[in-house]
């Protein structure tokens, strides 16, 4: 696993391109600890994810010791634990709670694994080569990495029904068109898309406000009247209209230049 900070961002690298970044289980783990050190790092205003190599990743490691072994979901007697969570959940779930925005930099072919973790990221950007699969069903097992929660609220239940039961093989235009990728860009220009997100966020934004709109964005889809969302975006607006985000984000434009905002607060560290 390759981790580097420099410039306020993050850089995750799935290093494994021999196995075209199969998962392992340790593979999985190093990216939980990864994510956690990213968004507890006050040097960090936002996180890339990527593969190495040719692709980001072809999912499990289906040639690996571990892979699709009950030994990953069954104790010691042979039972399957009553609190079993698969290791892509967990990663979804921590990218889900995750106060740093989340750049996917798909330099290759995202598949199972490498699709359903992709979904739970902020902003995902592709290399016009890549192709993309949830094929769980086309090697006898389910969904995983809460994909069937996030991916229909990226592409439509009708999209994700299709792309979930088929299990099919599908393109970077196709994805683009459905709403799964943020952006489609030549393959050897996906690590200056990705870095020229990253670089909004890091010189643009308040990391309190990223934080906070990631909540809300979230949270919205609890509800299913506008009216709860709008209350809650009232009462965190009136929370933030006097901080020091605002006033700094208001004399920034009054005064035509860049704004230079305090750090996330309160720190991840505090909430996690």
């Amino acid at each position: 696993m390759g981790y580097e900070v420099a410039d306020g961002v993050a850089v995750v690298t799935l290093d494994a391109p021999h196995r075209r970044n199969g998962m392992r289980v340790q593979m999985l783990v190093d990216v939980l600890h990864s994510l956690d050190r990213a968004d507890r790092d006050p040097e960090v205003r936002a996180v890339i994810v990527t593969g190495a190599g040719e692709s980001f990743s072809v999912g499990a490691d289906l040639d690996g010791p571990e892979t699709l072994s009950r030994a990953l979901v069954e104790d010691i007697d042979g039972h399957t634990p009553t609190g079993y969570r698969e290791p892509a959940g967990r990663i979804s779930e921590r990218l889900f709670a995750m106060c740093k925005p989340v750049i996917a930099a798909l330099n290759g072919h995202a598949i199972g694994g490498g699709a359903t973790i992709a979904a739970a990221m902020d902003i995902r950007v592709a290399s016009e080569n890549a192709r993309f699969g949830f094929v769980f069903t086309q090697r006898g097992v389910v969904p995983e990495g809460a994909s069937s929660w996030f991916l229909p609220r990226l592409v439509g239940l009708g999209r994700a029904t299709d792309w979930l039961l088929t299990g099919r093989v599908f393109d970077a235009a196709e994805a683009y068109e459905a709403g799964y990728l943020t952006k489609v860009v030549p393959a050897d220009q996906v690590m200056s898309a990705a870095r020229e997100y990253a670089r909004i966020f890091v010189e643009d934004t308040s990391p309190t406000s990223v934080a906070l709109s990631r909540r809300l964005l979230a949270n919205a889809w609890l509800h299913t009247h506008p009216g709860p969302a709008a209350a809650e975006e009232s009462r965190t607006y009136a929370g933030r209209v006097d901080s020091d985000d605002a006033r700094e984000g208001v004399m920034s434009f009054l005064e035509r230049r860049s704004a230079v905002f305090p750090p996330l607060d309160p720190p991840p560290a505090q909430r996690f």
